[in-house]
C-alpha cells in the first residue's frame, strides 16, 4: 500500500496519541515540572494548535514527543503512540535510537523555533537539503538528490539558484521556508512547527502560512502548530489545545474556542489582541506573570491571575473536565456546581471574518461559503461580553 493510499484509508483517524506525559527538568525536590499529565490526540490531516505564553511548556511537550529533549530534561511518565499504519502502533517513548532515526524526518519532522540557529551556518542550503535525502534515501543518486533539493525550494517559493547560498545570505523569511522545505523533504505524516513565524513581519508571515496550508492540502500531512498567538490559529487550526504552567487547560475545536472559551486563561489570551472589525474596545489582557514552575502556586496554577477565582481554586487542582461537543476545560467553574460567568458560557461576537479556511478536519470542519468556497468559522472573543449565565457544558 502506498503512502497516499494509507493516508486516504486513515484520514481523520488518530495519528499521534499522547497520554499522561510528564516532563521534568532536573531531579529530586528541586525538579521543575515543565509538563504535567498532558493528553493530546492529533488526527490524520489535522492542524492542531498548541497555544500558551512563553514558558508554558509547549516546546518541551513537542520535543518530548519526538525524544529530542536536551539534558537536564527528563520524561518521567506517560505514553506517546504513533500510528504508523492501520495495523502498526509504535511507542515512541520505548523506541530505541535506530527506530527513532528512521522515524524522524521520514514520518515525523520538526521545524525548529529559530531557523538561523537550526540551519548550519557553514554549510550551503544544498548541502543541508541533500544531507537529509542521503541519510534516509541512500539509494538515490547524487543528481537525483540535487534535483529533489531544487524541487523542494521551488515548493516553498525559492528559486533553485539559491541552493549554493549560505544561511546568512538569506532573509529571515527565506530561512524559515528552507526549514519547512527540509521538514517536508521525505513527505512525513506529521510536521511539528515550533513558532515558525516568530520574529517575521506580518507580510512574510502571511506568505509562509498560505504556502504551508497549500502544501498541507496537497501532501495531506498533519500539523502540530505551536504558537503564543491565538489570532494566528484562528486562520489555520482545526482544533486548539491551550497550555498554562505545564498543564493543558482547555481543548476544543478552533471555532468553538474562539466563539466561546471555557477557561479564563483562554479568554485572557483572546482579549489580548485588538478586534479587526467594529468599534474600538479596551484590551483587558491578563494581569500578572506566569508562575515560577519551581514553586507553583497551590490549587489551580492560574488562580493568582484569574478574575473569576473561587476559594476552591486556591486549594484543589482542577482536572480536564469533559464538556459538550468533545471539548474540555480544567476549570472549577465548569464542573456544574458553580454559576458560570457570561464570558465563559455564551457565544461572543465575531472579530475575524472571511479568514482563509484551514480545510476540513476532525475538530473544526469549515463552513461553506459562496460558490462552494470555505471560510474559517473561528471568531475570537471580545472584551466586555454580556449574556445570560449557563451551567457547565453549555454549547457555544
Amino acid at each position: 500500500m502506498s503512502d497516499s493510499q494509507r493516508r486516504a484509508v486513515r484520514a481523520g483517524d488518530p495519528l499521534l496519541e499522547v497520554s499522561g506525559l510528564c516532563v521534568d527538568y532536573g531531579l529530586g525536590p528541586d525538579a521543575v515540572h515543565a509538563v504535567i499529565d498532558a493528553d493530546l490526540v492529533l488526527h490524520s490531516g489535522e492542524v492542531l494548535g498548541l497555544a500558551g505564553e512563553s514558558g508554558s511548556g509547549k516546546s518541551t511537550l513537542a520535543y518530548a514527543i519526538t525524544r529530542l529533549l536536551r539534558a537536564p530534561g527528563l520524561i518521567v511518565g506517560g505514553n506517546v503512540d504513533y500510528h504508523h499504519s492501520p495495523d502498526r502502533v509504535i511507542d515512541l517513548l520505548a523506541a530505541d535510537e535506530p527506530v527513532l532515526r528512521v522515524l524522524r524526518w521520514s514520518q515525523i519532522s520538526v521545524v525548529m523555533q529559530s531557523a538561523m540557529n537550526a540551519l548550519n551556518p557553514v554549510l550551503s542550503i544544498k548541502s543541508q537539503l541533500t544531507d537529509v535525502l542521503h541519510a534516509h534515501l541512500p539509494a538515490m543518486s547524487k543528481a537525483g538528490r540535487q534535483a529533489r533539493a531544487a524541487e523542494l525550494l521551488a515548493m516553498v517559493g525559492i528559486s533553485a539558484d539559491r541552493l549554493g547560498s549560505y544561511p546568512h545570505e538569506l532573509s529571515g523569511g527565506m530561512r524559515q521556508r528552507v526549514m519547512i522545505a527540509m521538514a517536508l523533504a521525505l513527505e512525513p505524516q506529521i510536521v511539528i512547527m515550533d513558532e515558525p513565524t516568530t520574529a517575521l513581519d506580518v507580510v512574510t508571515q502571511r506568505e509562509i502560512l498560505e504556502e504551508l496550508m497549500q502544501l498541507r492540502a496537497r501532501l495531506e500531512f498533519a500539523v502540530l502548530f505551536i504558537t503564543h498567538d491565538l489570532s494566528l490559529l484562528a486562520e489555520i487550526a482545526d482544533s486548539i489545545a491551550v497550555m498554562y504552567a505545564g498543564r493543558l487547560v482547555e481543548r476544543a475545536g478552533a471555532g468553538a474556542l474562539f466563539r466561546a472559551p471555557r477557561h479564563p486563561y483562554s479568554l485572557g489570551l483572546l482579549t489580548s489582541f485588538p478586534p479587526l472589525h467594529g468599534p474600538r474596545q479596551p484590551l483587558s489582557g491578563i494581569p500578572g506573570s506566569p508562575p515560577d514552575l519551581r514553586q507553583p502556586p497551590p490549587g489551580c496554577a492560574f488562580h493568582p491571575r484569574c478574575r473569576f477565582v473561587m476559594d476552591r481554586c486556591r486549594t484543589d487542582v482542577p482536572p480536564l473536565l469533559p464538556l459538550r461537543e468533545g471539548r474540555s476545560a480544567a476549570c472549577w467553574l465548569q464542573d456544574g456546581a458553580a454559576v458560570v460567568p457570561p464570558e465563559l458560557s455564551v457565544p461572543v461576537p465575531a472579530r475575524i471574518e472571511a479568514a482563509p479556511s484551514p480545510g476540513a478536519g476532525p475538530g473544526n470542519p469549515p463552513a461553506a461559503g459562496p460558490a462552494g468556497s470555505t471560510t474559517a468559522s473561528a471568531a475570537p472573543a471580545a472584551s466586555g461580553i454580556t449574556g445570560t449565565a449557563r451551567t457547565a457544558g453549555s454549547t457555544p
